[in-house]
């Protein structure tokens, strides 16, 4: 993550495979000391990176293959509003605020978050007037 906010493109995806690789090693299921590391979770991060890197399209192809069922409330919110970001980079303003609206499932990750505080400030730019679903949202403070 740190070299995708760098724009060190290169480094983001090396860290990523380095950490598949691992991953593949360990297996899916585990959770040593709560960190949840397993292949799902690196793609969730591989998600988040291509996000960064501006890259919309890898970050939805990878997120469309995600098995999320081992992932965390709060990691499996996390995974939607990086793929509304996507969809929000293609300027596909309903999915990305159906995504934002269903990562509510962990309130902490969308409430006075300021990522999805952008997230929904950026679509209100994109779309008036606003879908009810992306009012609600704005009017929830997501």
């Amino acid at each position: 993550m740190a070299a995708s906010l760098l724009n060190d493109t290169d480094t983001a995806y090396q860290h990523l495979a380095r950490a598949r690789g691992i991953a593949g090693q360990l297996g899916d299921g585990r959770n040593d000391y709560n960190t949840e590391f397993g292949p799902a979770n690196v793609a969730l991060h591989e998600v988040a990176v291509a996000v960064e890197l501006g890259d919309a399209g890898h970050a939805l192809r990878v997120g469309a293959a995600v098995d999320s069922s081992t992932l965390s409330t709060e990691r499996h919110a996390r995974l939607h509003i990086d793929l509304a970001r996507a969809h929000a980079q293609r300027r596909q303003v309903d999915e990305a605020a159906t995504l934002v609206a269903t990562a509510s499932i962990a309130p902490e990750q969308v409430r006075n978050h300021r990522i999805t505080q952008q997230l929904v400030s950026d679509l209100l730019t994109m779309q008036d007037p606003p879908s009810p679903v992306l009012r609600e949202l704005a009017d929830r403070g997501a």
